[in-house]
């Protein structure tokens, strides 16, 4: 363990976030119910504590997922992280899910994550924040949406394929099931804020973006009367200002400019713009679902339905110049109008 002198977790970047999280998670853990969770946040512990820095190696095969942590230690960090948010004791995943949002916000964790096959410790950590969002609990589902859109604002790591597809899914399920009217508008505005960052790195081919943070009076459905209290409009809006507190303002080194537009053709595009068209896609087939035989008026699939032609016309509204000289955009965006109006 560290000395009395020495920050819980060490002296990196990355131990400083994770030392106290851990040492919570081991205080609040039930010791006989989470003794193997106990254990690896002691073993986590030590190995930051008798870490130094290290320099990232982007040639290396493989590479740390935090940043000035050897692999070792990393890794065993982040396996406790997992072991707390799978643990589906809310007081034991709180700090967890609170340490994965500080980790994103300072850009410590590093990769690309949430592939459908990849098994690195990242991937698998995102995987068990997504499943913190089925709890049916009102401060987990917060807590689970804030880690979500600090992932989704992260430049340092980028979600890919099926993660930013399941991040869609947890989202959609928050606003469909919550039992709180609060927090089913938060998630409908942390859907439209993920969406924005999403089509606004599309547009530049670039991680590193200024977006605007989205407004609940461009959200209000005016049919759903659950989601109209000025309560639960100031608490949401409040939400997604906090959560995307100092947006408007650059990183150092984020480009103000706008970057041109790069015609590559559809062959050669980037990661970013085949993950921005397969989430558009996914979008669209929430849009299509229909109802089955013997619930025809499914009140939930028409919340979802509705849900998802507000969020698809608000990207489509919003397309900048790359979805005009782009083949697959402007074929996908064109079946949308072409099928919905």
């Amino acid at each position: 363990m560290a000395s009395p002198t020495a920050p819980l977790g060490g002296s990196t970047p990355s131990g400083r976030v994770l030392g106290p999280a851990l040492d919570r998670i081991i205080k609040n853990a039930a010791w006989r119910k989470h003794s193997a969770l106990v254990a690896a946040a002691k073993s986590a512990l030590d190995l930051l504590s008798s870490s130094s820095y290290h320099s990232p190696d982007p040639t290396s095969p493989n590479p740390s997922p935090l940043l000035g942590l050897p692999v070792a230690a990393a890794a065993a960090s982040l396996h406790a992280l997992i072991l707390a948010l799978e643990s589906a004791s809310p007081k034991v995943a709180d700090p967890a899910l609170d340490c994965v949002a500080k980790l994103l916000y300072h850009r410590l964790l590093l990769g690309d994550l949430g592939e459908a096959a990849d098994d690195s410790p990242a991937s698998k950590l995102l995987a068990a924040v997504l499943s913190c969002g089925a709890l049916n609990d009102d401060a987990m589902e917060l807590a689970t949406l804030r880690v979500l859109l600090a992932a989704a604002r992260c430049p340092s790591i980028a979600i890919r394929g099926d993660g930013l597809g399941q991040m869609l899914k947890t989202c959609y399920n928050i606003y469909l099931s919550s039992s709180s009217g609060a927090n089913q508008m938060c998630a409908k505005l942390a859907l439209a804020q993920v969406l924005v960052i999403v089509f606004a790195r599309v547009e530049v081919d670039s991680m590193d973006v200024r977006v605007p943070t989205v407004s609940i009076a461009d959200m209000m459905d005016v049919s759903d009367h659950r989601l109209n209290d000025s309560g639960i409009v100031q608490v949401a809006q409040g939400f997604i200002n906090d959560a995307m507190e100092g947006s408007d303002v650059p990183e150092p080194g984020t480009p103000v400019a706008m970057a041109e537009v790069d015609e590559k053709d559809d062959e050669g595009m980037s990661k970013i713009r085949e993950d921005g068209l397969a989430l558009f896609k996914n979008l669209c087939k929430l849009s299509m679902k229909f109802s089955t035989p013997d619930n025809p008026e499914d009140q939930v699939l028409l919340r979802g339905k509705v849900l998802s032609l507000e969020l698809l016309k608000m990207v489509v509204d919003n397309a900048g110049p790359f979805w005009r000289i782009n083949e697959k955009y402007d074929h996908n965006c064109s079946c949308f109008t072409y099928m919905h109006f």
